[in-house]
């Protein structure tokens, strides 16, 4: 993200940290000017200050759209946006439409969403913390359940008889590598048919299954799959490493998130009289 670092539930709920991004002004006289504006201010309309906390909620409102451009680019959109966001809200107030029936509505729901936002992030803040990651991370991926990994090769052919024709060629003493390379229709055949390390519940059924038979060494006979037909060979069999806690915290938050914000929902919907009123009815 191009403002935001930091824990994964400000990053959701848009409590975010800001980082440092430089902004050179043109004189000492407009940097004097600015003592008087609000803090992290980057631009000014009509007086009206834009800080990066507008920034950066404006962006977590429009990453679907701007999320690729490169950083600089996308700050610098972001603050157009603004820009035109404060030109047509102040024009719509001198147009008198500061109390328009619509706003008023929109003003509603938009206020019942901030409550909302806020509301579930410091919820969450006071249940998933550093503690509850790494406790998770030591009993489901420390100490979890060890899971073995094979690293295979494959040559994926059309049909059976030009598979049983590369296992008769291997048979002769060609290298498989070579012969991946030569005749593999797969995308891993420039690369010899290397698939690296898999789990048996990466690969389709048939595969996984005459793989995982296989030892270090040994070459599968003709194996079918809906992809084609398969020579394997496992060059190594292994226990999957376990990832440092650095690498998986970010999924760990993400995941203990969703379920802790599941059980808040469930909880005050417990509480609360839910009556759905003529609702559509599913299409059977």
């Amino acid at each position: 993200m191009l403002l935001h670092q930091g824990h994964p539930i400000r990053q959701i709920f848009r409590a975010r940290l800001l980082t440092c991004l430089t902004i050179v002004f043109v004189s000492g006289q407009v940097a004097q000017a600015q003592k008087q504006l609000p803090e992290g201010t980057v631009a000014t309309v009509d007086g009206i200050a834009i800080t990066y906390n507008d920034v950066s909620l404006v962006e977590d409102e429009l990453m679907a759209v701007y999320g690729q451009l490169p950083e600089e680019q996308r700050f610098q959109t972001l603050v157009g946006y603004m820009v035109n966001r404060i030109l047509a809200s102040e024009a719509a107030k001198k147009a008198g439409l500061a109390d328009d029936a619509d706003v008023a509505k929109l003003k509603a729901f938009m206020e019942r969403k901030a409550l909302q936002d806020v509301y579930i992030a410091k919820m969450l803040m006071e249940r998933v913390g550093e503690d509850d990651v790494i406790a998770y991370y030591d009993k489901e991926i420390k100490n979890g359940p060890v899971e073995e990994e094979v690293r295979a090769r494959h040559i994926l052919l059309d049909n059976r008889e030009a598979a049983d024709a590369v296992v008769v060629d291997l048979n002769a003493g060609a290298d498989f590598a070579a012969l991946a390379k030569e005749r593999s229709k797969g995308p891993s055949g420039p690369s010899g048919g290397d698939l690296g390390y898999f789990s048996k519940q990466s690969m389709v059924p048939a595969f996984s299954e005459a793989a995982f038979k296989l030892a270090a060494g040994e070459t599968s006979p003709p194996v079918q799959t809906q992809f084609g037909w398969h020579v394997i060979r496992v060059e190594d069999r292994r226990n999957r490493p376990v990832p440092p806690l650095e690498q998986v915290r970010d999924q760990i938050y993400q995941l203990l998130i969703s379920e802790a914000q599941r059980d808040i929902y469930d909880e005050m919907r417990a509480k609360a009289a839910v009556d759905l009123v003529n609702m559509p009815r599913l299409s059977e």
